[in-house]
Parts: C-alpha cells; sequence; structure tokens
C-alpha cells in the first residue's frame, strides 16, 4: 500500500489559481439537476446507443459516481445602467428558461449573468463493484474535443477509484476504436478479454481493459506524473479529494 500523497497527490494539493488557467476546465460530481444536459452530451458523444442511460437513476445509484467536467463562466465588469437593463430583461419569460435548456441549446460563450454558473462539456461514470472500479461511459461534446477534457474525466476515474479503495479499474472499448485505446494504454490499461458483438448498434466487439494494481508505488508514481504533465499542459484539474 502507498502513501496517499504518491497517487495524484501534488495535482490535489496545487494552488488552483497559479494552476487553473482562464477557460480551463475542472471536475466535481455530478447532480441530479445536471441528468438533462447528461443525456444531451451522450447523444452527441454516442448517437447510436441504445437505450439511452437513464442519468437520474445513475446519479443516485449506490456504489457508483458520475463526475462532470465544467467550465465557470467569468462575469466581466458590468456598468450599472446595463445591469438596470438586465434586472428588468430577467424577469421577462424567456430568461426564466432553465440553465439546462441553455446548455441544451450549447450557448456556450456568453458572457450574459443570465447564463449558467458552469457550463458542462462531459461525464464520466464509474460503478464500484467489491474492490473494481468499472468505468461505464466516458462522454465528451464534440466542440470540446482533443483538449484534454476525455483525459481529464479518466484522471477523476482514477481519483473516484482511490476514494473507493478499489484495487483496479476496468472498462470496454470498441475495437476500431485506435483512439481511445492508445489513450487507455499510455495509462497503463492492459486488454485482457473480448465481448464479441458487444454494441447493438453494429455488433461490433468489445475490448476488456483494466489497469494494473493501481496501489503499487510504480504506478503511482507513473499516475501523478501523468497527472502533472496534463494540467500543465492544459490548465485543467480534476476535482481535489481531501
Amino acid at each position: 500500500m502507498f502513501n496517499e500523497s504518491h497517487l495524484l497527490g501534488t495535482i490535489d494539493r496545487t494552488d488552483s489559481s497559479r494552476t487553473r488557467r482562464v477557460g480551463a476546465f475542472h471536475t466535481r460530481p455530478a447532480e441530479e439537476v445536471d441528468a438533462s444536459i447528461l443525456s444531451v452530451i451522450e447523444r452527441e458523444a454516442f448517437p447510436a446507443q441504445w437505450p439511452p442511460t437513464r442519468f437520474t437513476n445513475e446519479i443516485s445509484r449506490r456504489r457508483a459516481v458520475y463526475m462532470v467536467a465544467t467550465r465557470d463562466y467569468m462575469e466581466p465588469e458590468i456598468p450599472e445602467a446595463l445591469r438596470d437593463q438586465r434586472r428588468l430583461a430577467h424577469s421577462s419569460m424567456w430568461n426564466r428558461v432553465s440553465s439546462g435548456l441553455r446548455q441544451f441549446l450549447l450557448l456556450d460563450e456568453s458572457k450574459s449573468a443570465g447564463f449558467p454558473k458552469d457550463y458542462i462539456v462531459g461525464f464520466v461514470g464509474v460503478w464500484f463493484i467489491v474492490d473494481e472500479a468499472h468505468i461505464v461511459s466516458i462522454g465528451v461534446r464534440e466542440s470540446v474535443k482533443r483538449v484534454g477534457v476525455g483525459e481529464l474525466l479518466l484522471l477523476s476515474a482514477f481519483q473516484q477509484a482511490r476514494k473507493h479503495g478499489c484495487k483496479e479499474l476496468t472498462l470496454e472499448v470498441r475495437a476500431s476504436n485506435n483512439a481511445a485505446q492508445s489513450l487507455y494504454r499510455k495509462y497503463g490499461f492492459q486488454s485482457v478479454g473480448l465481448r464479441k458483438k458487444y454494441y447493438i448498434d453494429n455488433a461490433e466487439d468489445a475490448i476488456i481493459m483494466t489497469t494494473p494494481p493501481i496501489s503499487s508505488v510504480e504506478y503511482a508514481v507513473m499516475l501523478d506524473s501523468l497527472a502533472r504533465n496534463h494540467a500543465e499542459r492544459w490548465g485543467h484539474l480534476p476535482e481535489p479529494i481531501a
């Protein structure tokens, strides 16, 4: 068993005001009010998936956790006259539209005070089965792919596995998804089996991948280094673990 200071320890304790850049993403636990947004992201990321995930049930599931990647809105200084106009505008029916609908419409770049506090761009779902953490899904909006969000969510899954005392992580990945397999191998996942015709949309096989024991010092040091590199490159931070 390794000391807790190893696995992502440096990233957990880093001063976010220095490390996280403006526009960078961070993670937090999903809440029930996020369910409709996660459904939108799932449809965008996995248009052929059936049946759709019932996120309200999943978020409240025992022995499971869903984490979301979000970006905080930075409110600019608003002149007093404009603030008065906005206060009047907020009383209109349109401005009572929920933050969920605003995110559904992918209204991402506005600085309006009427927009939601944070903008959800992806999620990861993890089930805890005995001493194993199983990643059931990682979904990311098309608009933020290739900027480190998927890797951020993977790091968050590792944090949750540690938090729940799991010995290893497992997942399934499409046999044709070479990019995802490459990311998982970077984090030490190894192919251990095959689920024939696992995906119902095209009967594609799923490769079962699992990590070595994440409690080993060697693995913890490797993971800490990967987390450092990711934070330095993108400025994104997983949710700290106390």
